[in-house]
């Protein structure tokens, strides 16, 4: 693109590279005040040119004030460039104020230029979004947050939320909204006093504790330490897994009168024995199931389950690849023929364990279930082979032979 030097050169440019791309390339160094005057002159009456005029933002103050009287009023383009356009004067600003186009008074509402007097008109736009781009612009009034914050719709307030400048008793207002949204908007983006995090740590309320959580930056750890003290188990859950569990929470974990803090600790690897032993013996079926799941389940406490009668703790301890020889021979002897054929379908069975499965069941439920997984074994005993030879599938009378 050529150096400008006359409005014929400027005519010629906006005519091949449109205005959005000459404005961009004429910002510095700028066109000179007469080849912009010149081209108002001659082009009045053709938007394309009074376009470029309008966008361009070292237009003299004087030329915006004559393009914002003269234009035709059907011509929004122009008006949207002028409402944002650095260069207009109050007059050209609160006029647009009540311009008919939401386009015009949403480019109107982000100019940094805007006075209280604007400011104010614009508060009480008949659209939301014009609102909301007001809420988020500097120059907006301290008073104004307060008017804002309370707006009827959603948008308007989450754009107050996330002002840099926000006032913090709007914030802690915009924090007890109704509306999750703005909530967020507020908790996420609050960067100021941080005395403020600590109330929002300390309120008790869910919702606000779960948003402080999701904050981007990262929280200090008096915060967290808060948290992990939350009467909600969602919130305390969080915040414990951000840090290795240490026996005193382990243990009030333990006897908490909450299942879900219960379950979860029962869930964690590295679990001493003492605190298995109590998770053992809890009086919530999902705990001890929870616990006979675990990979990390330490071999005695295993052991003890699998030798008792808690019907829903075997069954989980037997689908738990980590357990021992011991505990698999002691499951594959469990009364209830559920428990054993959760056993029978595991890939680590030894001899000994099929031996205790097909030839040690009062019921030949677990053995008809080896016989139709085909794996052959050589020791099966008179009893379960008579029973299988007398089975109507072939393939269990076909094992039995």
């Amino acid at each position: 693109m050529g150096e400008i030097s006359t409005y014929q050169d400027l005519v010629e440019a906006i005519d091949r590279d449109g205005v959005e791309a000459t404005v961009r390339a004429n910002r510095k160094p700028p066109l000179h005040t007469r080849i912009l005057r010149e081209l108002y002159d001659l082009y009045l009456d053709q938007p394309h040119y009074l376009a470029f005029l309008a966008h361009y933002p070292l237009i003299p103050s004087d030329l915006a004030e004559r393009i914002a009287q003269e234009a035709d009023s059907e011509w929004t383009d122009i008006a949207i460039g002028l409402a944002q356009n650095p260069r207009s004067s109050q007059p050209t600003l609160n006029r647009y104020c009540g311009h008919p186009s939401t386009a015009v008074r949403l480019a109107l509402a982000a100019n940094p230029n805007l006075t209280p007097k604007e400011c104010q008109a614009l508060a009480s736009d008949e659209h939301p979004f014009v609102r909301a781009k007001l809420a988020t612009n500097p120059a907006l009034p301290n008073p104004l947050q307060f008017t804002l914050a309370d707006d009827t719709d959603p948008c308007v307030r989450s754009a107050v939320a996330i002002r840099k400048n926000l006032d913090l008793d709007v914030a802690i207002h915009l924090s007890n909204d109704a509306d999750l949204s703005v909530r967020a908007a507020a908790i996420h983006n609050w960067a100021q006093d941080p005395e403020l995090l600590h109330l929002w740590a300390e309120s008790d309320e869910r919702q606000n504790q779960a948003l402080l959580m999701q904050r981007t930056q990262a929280l200090e750890p008096a915060l967290w330490e808060t948290l992990r003290l939350s009467p909600h188990n969602s919130v305390r859950q969080h915040a414990l897994e951000r840090s290795n569990l240490e026996g005193p929470q382990m243990l009030w974990l333990a006897e908490s009168d909450d299942t879900e803090d219960r379950i979860f600790l029962a869930e964690q690897v590295d679990l001493p024995s003492s605190i298995q032993r109590i998770l053992a013996q809890d009086s919530s079926i999902k705990v001890r199931r929870r616990l006979a799941s675990n990979t990390c389940i330490d071999a005695s406490i295993a052991l003890h389950i699998a030798a008792s009668d808690d019907l829903s703790a075997c069954k989980a301890l037997a689908k738990n690849p980590a357990i021992q020889d011991d505990c698999i021979a002691q499951l594959c002897t469990h009364t209830d023929d559920t428990v054993a054929l959760f056993v029978a379908y595991r890939d680590d069975l030894s001899e000994q364990h099929r031996d205790l499965l097909l030839n040690h069941r009062l019921s030949p439920t677990v053995a008809e279930h080896l016989a139709y997984q085909g794996i052959g074994y050589k020791q099966l005993g008179n009893d379960a082979a008579e029973n299988l030879a007398r089975a109507e599938a072939p393939s269990l009378r076909a094992f039995a032979a």
